[in-house]
């Protein structure tokens, strides 16, 4: 009789992928709109359901068995390989070819050698770390797949020369959430594997959606990078089957007990290596920017609840670990150059989604520098980090796909006024942009929680300092494109466009989960994160301050801004009120005109400052790819020395 827990898990294993089947096969909207609409409450339902039972009863890990699970998962990890060297082979990408070889003959390696014999029961995690990541990806990742829903009917309809192969599409969404699913709930290396596998093949695939030249360039980049972690990943699988014939340390618990931290440092180095690619970290951060040629439902999947958050979870299971060495020390050093460099990058940029995209893999070099270092207190500040990080940039990757289909833009210049011609969408992309980094909200929390946890780690000094000189040029970039929300100056008239009902849901229930992150995080982070770090530092008591006065204060003044935010918006007049611009006494007519030489009257217009010369991707991006390539070689120099702390 299997447990109510199992019985969660297993739908959220098989619902999506029953899900993925049925949309691959029915062509009509009616009933793709039905299948995902119903996909997706049962998944955030399940999610739900399993966190809330999991906590209320303890439970921990839940058993299975299988016998032929294993089998399974060699399959599809096989497939996975071959699929892409067909692709690569058809497209004449060698880079691709070589390394999709090089995974099939590991894997072959992992199955016929003998080295690996796993018990015949499955045994699925239940921490509050998987626990809050299957909140993440059964309640975000399944909005995007409803807001996919409207605005892939207008991606077809402005994209004439994109086939609608929307049915592909939404198939390898619900196809990506399973992935997912089964990587945050593996305890197991060998069933993690297979699902990280899928993950890459995932990504390849909605990345070259339109199969553009542009498409498929950039979907093979995506792969080769993180072809390169999947080989790091088995390799780390194979070193430590051969370490011990029982291979009991290829699950993950086991592997965290372990008393000896010197004898793993080079999986370690193997590891970090796989959640580096994956998390898009320098120099692989170019997968991640290039994503952005494929539709916003993709951009905000891979960004908030799979592909990225896949690579940064990996690493924080390992934290305990990584703690206790130089390796994880190289690896917070790769995450807190990232989180410098690229939000140098992002000030350069004025495409939204290019700002985006570096202010992704910034956040996630923060996550990245916290798991490295692994402390209890880092620990509690990476888990934060990722939990604003993945509803406020989903919140802001879902308004600015809206917003390019209803003003025909994307660039972060042609939002004046976003504020009278799209309320609703600006309301939110201000919500997104406010629980980014303005004080007193969560990513700001969760900023400070990362410098009290750097203050006592090696090199603590040098850690605080990129984070202080990187949150200064995130104020920047944040702060250019809040301006250009309320900006007045074009003053352009109200548009007729209506958002679609499935993205107007989607977009307001992430917007109301951005306000519950920041108002509820000292329940959060007492009563789910810090048990969860405790559960390795048994004398971690946490964080004893957080429902202090002040702290609940800050709590309650959040909630008051993004009260009257939302008020504001509610109630103003969609037409909004026309000031005439104030151009120190030059002549200014009825629309807003000043009058310039020879008694021509021109347009009013601002810009930002993008700093080009000094930021630009020609002048930092190829030295920042360089420095961390340094220190991985570094990482690895490290592992082979087995140097601890």
């Amino acid at each position: 009789m299997y447990s109510p827990e199992l019985i969660t898990i297993i739908l959220l294993l098989l619902v999506p992928i029953a899900a993925a089947a049925l949309l691959a096969l029915f062509k009509p909207d009616i009933i793709r709109n039905i299948i995902v609409t119903v996909a997706s409450v049962i998944l955030i339902g399940a999610s739900v359901f399993l966190a809330v039972s999991a906590w209320s009863n303890g439970i921990t890990v839940v058993h299975a068995a299988i016998p032929w699970l294993w089998t399974a998962l060699f399959i599809v990890e096989f497939a996975v390989a071959v699929i892409i060297l067909c692709l690569a082979v058809k497209y004449k990408k060698p880079l691709a070819i070589i390394l999709a070889v090089v995974q099939a003959v590991l894997l072959l390696i992992l199955e016929f050698s003998g080295i690996v014999h796993p018990q015949a029961e499955i045994v699925l995690t239940l921490s509050n770390l998987s626990l809050v990541m299957v909140l993440i990806i059964g309640i975000i990742g399944s909005l995007i797949c409803v807001y996919a829903l409207g605005y892939m009917k207008d991606y077809a309809a402005h994209n004439h020369d994109v086939p609608d192969r929307r049915r592909y599409f939404f198939a390898i969404l619900f196809l990506f959430l399973t992935a997912m699913f089964g990587i945050v709930l593996s305890s197991h290396l060998m069933m993690l594997l297979a699902f990280w596998e899928v993950t890459t093949l995932c990504s390849f695939l909605l990345i070259g959606y339109s199969r553009t030249s542009e498409a498929i360039t950039n979907s093979f980049r995506a792969v080769w990078m993180n072809l390169i972690g999947g080989i790091a990943f088995t390799g780390a699988v194979i070193y430590l089957a051969q370490m011990d014939p029982e291979a009991s340390l290829l699950s993950i618990p086991n592997l965290l007990a372990i008393d000896n931290v010197g004898l793993v440092t080079i999986p370690l180095a193997l590891i970090a290596l796989a959640g580096i690619t994956k998390a898009a970290q320098m120099p692989f951060s170019t997968w991640l920017t290039g994503a952005m040629v494929a539709p916003t439902p993709v951009s905000a999947l891979l960004h908030s609840s799979t592909m990225v958050k896949a690579g940064v979870f990996l690493l924080i299971v390992f934290a305990p670990l990584f703690s206790q060495t130089w390796v994880g020390i190289a690896l917070a050093l790769v995450g807190a150059f990232t989180f410098l460099a690229t939000s140098a990058l992002a000030i350069s940029q004025s495409n939204a989604k290019k700002v985006l995209a570096y202010s992704t893999i910034a956040n996630l070099g923060l996550i990245t520098a916290c798991a490295g270092i692994g402390t209890p207190s880092a620990i509690v500040a990476a888990i934060l980090l990722t939990i604003f990080h993945a509803v406020a940039k989903c919140l802001l990757f879902l308004c600015v796909g809206a917003v390019e289909h209803k003003i025909g833009s994307r660039d972060i210049e042609d939002m004046d006024s976003l504020l009278v011609r799209q309320p609703i969408l600006a309301v939110m992309m201000v919500v997104g942009i406010a629980g980014m980094y303005l004080a007193p909200f969560g990513m700001l929390i969760s900023k400070w929680a990362a410098i009290e946890a750097f203050i006592a780690a090696p090199l603590g000094c040098v850690f605080i300092s990129i984070l202080a000189f990187g949150s200064a040029l995130t104020v920047f970039f944040w702060t250019k494109w809040l301006g250009k929300l309320f900006m007045r100056m074009a003053k352009p008239a109200a548009e007729e466009t209506k958002l679609n009902v499935s993205e107007k849901i989607s977009i307001v229930v992430i917007g109301i989960l951005v306000l519950v992150a920041c108002v509820g995080f000292p329940v959060i982070t007492a009563e789910i994160i810090v048990p969860y770090a405790a559960a390795y530092y048994p004398f971690y008591t946490g964080a004893s301050g957080l429902f202090a006065a002040d702290t609940l204060l800050m709590c309650a003044l959040m909630f008051v801004i993004l009260a009257v935010l939302v008020i504001a918006a509610a109630v103003g007049s969609k037409s909004g009120r026309i000031v005439k611009p104030y151009l120190n006494g030059r002549a200014v007519n009825a629309e807003g005109e000043f009058l310039g030489s020879l008694g021509v009257y021109k347009e009013a217009k601002t810009s930002n400052y993008y700093l080009e010369e000094y930021t630009g991707e020609s002048k930092l991006l190829k030295p920042s790819q360089i420095v961390a390539l340094i220190i991985i070689i570094a990482m690895f120099v490290l592992g082979f020395m087995g140097v601890l702390l």
